[in-house]
């Protein structure tokens, strides 16, 4: 299922983050110290030798008053999106993680909301450092057990069972089970 090094559907990353910091006239050094990322890794991300983490395109996404979406192709963001099986790719949120994520919808024009298949390893899967962000969160787990937090309350999720919260409190998330998790995440606002 993966294709980490460099897949196909993230290879524009890089030549539209250029495209749009130089759009509004900023130098990687201005947009790296706006946004706490080194300048090296946006050059890395730029230049195609480093794909970046999702809560790194959010943070420039952020300072150049763009949506994540903006970084994939136009063609990607049709009324009607169909994807085969052999067509998904997988992306990590943060470098060497062991979670892999495929966008299922949220790609499309003026959506509303993203939906992710999630894998998540042992040992490695799952979200330790807390995030917060605004919007809703809905998890369905498919196989293994994720250990929730979420505003200091633990809740563990078991396959076929589901959770629903607010981003907004600070969460975290890890394997609660010898075998990956796998879920299904639908997140609102629409963040990639």
């Amino acid at each position: 299922m993966s294709k980490l090094d460099k897949p196909a559907s993230l290879s524009h990353i890089g030549q539209r983050l250029e495209a749009l910091r130089r759009g509004q006239g900023l130098t990687l050094e201005q947009l790296a110290a706006d946004s706490g990322l080194s300048t090296g890794y946006l050059s890395q991300i730029e230049n195609g030798s480093a794909v970046p983490s999702l809560t790194a395109l959010q943070l420039v996404a952020a300072e150049l008053g763009a949506d994540v979406a903006d970084f994939f192709p136009d063609e990607r963001r049709r009324g009607t999106r169909l994807i085969r099986a052999g067509e998904r790719h997988a992306f990590r949120i943060e470098p060497g993680s062991g979670e892999e994520y495929v966008v299922l919808a949220g790609q499309v024009r003026d959506r509303a909301y993203s939906v992710l298949y999630a894998r998540h390893l042992p040992g490695a899967g799952g979200s330790e450092r807390p995030f917060r962000h605004l919007g809703e969160e809905f998890g369905l787990v498919l196989r293994g057990r994720l250990r929730l937090t979420i505003d200091g309350d633990t809740y563990d999720v078991g396959p076929g069972e589901w959770i629903h919260y607010s981003s907004h409190p600070s969460h975290s998330a890890h394997v609660a089970s010898e075998e990956p998790v796998e879920a299904l995440w639908i997140l609102t606002p629409a963040v990639i």
